[in-house]
């Protein structure tokens, strides 16, 4: 029986979506995933000032809304030559926004660092 294939988590299958970690691997990232719980316009203006590589300010912080995070993540997409699902994003940013900010706040993360 050992030499059968272990299930995986659902939050380590394979993402169709093209990014690295699923939107439910939120705990992945405890800092981003505290961050992102307690003061989500905080990390889209994260998000929004790493997309566009330059530091985060104050009027980032002031004006980022969570709707903004779609838009970041259609940069992010784009960036990354990561498959376009537009009417997905749209829904999943109603339903599960703030999953999809910790997925671009990690995506970020590694994709950035990478390129240092």
């Amino acid at each position: 029986c050992s030499s059968l294939p272990q299930p995986q988590s659902w939050t380590e299958t394979p993402n169709p979506s093209g990014f690295t970690y699923s939107p439910f691997s939120c705990f992945g990232d405890m800092s981003v995933c505290l961050i992102t719980a307690l003061c989500p316009c905080y990390q889209v203006a994260k998000n929004k000032a790493m997309v566009d590589n330059r530091e985060c300010t104050i009027c980032d912080f002031c004006c980022a809304q969570q709707n903004l995070e779609y838009f970041t993540r259609q940069q992010i997409r784009a960036r990354f030559n990561l498959p376009y699902e537009v009417a997905m994003d749209c829904i999943m940013m109603c339903v599960i926004g703030q999953c999809l900010i910790c997925q671009d706040a990690r995506e970020l993360k590694l994709r950035n660092a990478g390129a240092k």
